[in-house]
């Protein structure tokens, strides 16, 4: 799964890449820009990765995602 956050400190949007379990266990994401602990989840995005089975790669499109779509 792919959850979207936001730093506290300096704003930046940003995603993670994490598990289901990752994710129970208390994903602490650090802010790529400044490195800090403090981030909101952004319930609003969440993008699922797909594995094997060929066809088209999932795409993540939301805050920070870059991709201009949706």
């Amino acid at each position: 799964m792919i959850y979207a956050y936001q730093c506290e400190e300096c704003g930046t949007e940003f995603t993670v890449r994490a598990t289901l379990a990752e994710k129970e266990r208390g994903l602490t994401p650090r802010c790529p820009l400044c490195g800090s602990r403090k981030a909101a989840q952004d319930f609003a995005s969440v993008g699922v990765v797909r594995s094997g089975g060929g066809g088209a790669p999932a795409r993540f499109c939301g805050p920070g995602s870059g991709a201009g779509c949706c």
